[in-house]
């Protein structure tokens, strides 16, 4: 072990140990005041590692490579998180503490903290009418690779270590049957004059109907900048085996990025001096998502899903995004002293990357998995017909009564033009251990 993964060591478990003593500082006086039967607490701990392998002719790496240091791109990071959950009086609250050390591609160590609350809420409710206003997670729809009705939550599906979302400020009103259910929620009352759904205001509503085998769901929302959409989904039990489910959504409009040439002092037209990719408002957005899902009897599944998203990047983007990383590295070998604003050019190439849920508009997901007692196995790929991009998965986890492991690797690949050949990480590895107090 060298020294920069000794540092890494060290940090980290200076973070673990911070974190137990703040948690069992909250933890200790509380549990066993006079009102204990009034509080509930628990929570988990979890050490996280991971390592990445960089693809190396990425645009980050060909940013970094004129400018060293202008991207950082994690290699190995040692993570500790401390979740702890706590219900008293009506109010549910979620929090966690992180501390992290981290070594980049360029050998430098860096290490962090950060606190958030994930969930802060109140709820009351008499009978077949419940309330709740505060910061809560709220997630909908049916499908499991691609949720287009995610209205609220707006939740980044297929990560391969399963962490507890962070909340939306909202308020909201549930209403239920045997059969039915109605749920209107008004999410980030507080935010004004953005075009991001995560975070614009909004009022949406979830109806939902079960039908003997079949399960219906209607959905709305209208944003205040991006109007109004709406959308559908169902889910039948078709046996004990198998599953059918589906999911649509239409949009008025939706906010999403795209390249905006600039005039600049610069000599030549392809360099810009701020990001070229701007978030603007585009109109009659469609995402839709069809899939099965099959187990059996010996606790084997197999998820199969095909989905259209819309609001990803369209192919034309990619087509002017590939040729834009060519010219941007021309541009840096015949013209040496436009090296610096090339490479901020190219740093910004990898705003696409994120710039929806999906980098493909096309997509096709398959998941087998298999629970053997405490041990379960899982094998996944996405596939993006488009540029015959994939990304594979396998992990192997064991739960026991407080002790949760997991190890997996995750690994990017396709022809050289396919995006996911061109993220800045082309192999991830982890592996995890969560003790549940």
């Amino acid at each position: 072990m060298d020294i920069r993964h000794q540092h890494s060591w060290h940090a980290g478990t200076a973070v673990l140990l911070r974190s137990v003593l703040l948690v069992c500082s909250f933890y200790a006086p509380l549990s066993f005041a006079d009102d204990a039967e009034t509080w509930q607490f628990s929570g988990q701990i979890r050490p996280l590692w991971t390592s990445a392998q960089s693809t190396g002719h990425d645009p980050v790496s060909s940013a970094n490579a004129l400018l060293p240091g202008l991207i950082p791109v994690m290699s190995d990071n040692a993570q500790v998180q401390t979740e702890l959950h706590v219900i008293s009086h009506g109010i549910t609250a979620i929090g966690t503490l992180q501390g992290q050390a981290f070594d980049t591609d360029t050998k430098h160590e860096l290490t962090n903290g950060t606190a958030w609350l994930n969930e802060l809420y109140t709820g009351w409710g008499n009978g077949a009418w419940q309330f709740s206003v505060g910061k809560k997670i709220v997630s909908w729809d049916v499908a499991y690779g691609f949720r287009p009705n995610d209205m609220i939550q707006q939740e980044k599906r297929q990560t391969f270590i399963t962490s507890t979302l962070i909340g939306r400020p909202l308020a909201m009103a549930d209403y239920f049957d045997a059969d039915n259910a109605v749920s209107v929620v008004l999410v980030n009352p507080r935010q004004n004059n953005t075009t991001d759904p995560s975070i614009e205001p909004a009022l949406a509503a979830r109806a939902y109907h079960h039908a003997g085998n079949l399960d219906w769901y209607g959905f709305a929302r209208y944003g205040e900048q991006t109007r109004m959409s709406i959308g559908t989904a169902a889910a039948w039990v078709v046996s004990e085996s198998i599953e059918l489910h589906a999911s649509y959504r239409y949009s008025q409009k939706m906010g999403l990025l795209s390249l905006q040439q600039r005039p600049t002092l610069l000599s030549n037209t392809f360099l810009s001096n701020t990001s070229p990719w701007q978030t603007q408002l585009t109109d009659h957005i469609q995402q839709a998502v069809i899939g099965t899902t099959y187990t059996t009897e010996d606790q084997q599944s197999i998820i199969l899903e095909a989905w259209w998203d819309g609001a990803a990047p369209s192919d034309a983007q990619w087509t002017e995004w590939n040729q834009r990383n060519h010219a941007l590295n021309a541009i840096a070998s015949t013209t040496p002293s436009l090296q610096r604003p090339v490479a901020y050019n190219l740093a910004w190439q990898a705003q696409l990357f994120s710039a929806a849920n999906n980098v493909r508009r096309k997509n096709l997901y398959a998941r087998w998995s298999w629970q053997s007692g405490v041990w379960t196995t899982a094998i996944d790929t996405l596939y993006t017909p488009e540029d015959k991009g994939r990304a594979t998965s396998a992990s192997l986890e064991w739960q026991g009564d407080r002790w949760h492991l997991e190890a997996g690797v995750r690994i990017y690949g396709g022809p050289a033009n396919a995006i996911f050949a061109q993220l800045p990480q082309k192999r991830i590895v982890y592996s995890a251990a969560t003790w549940a107090f």
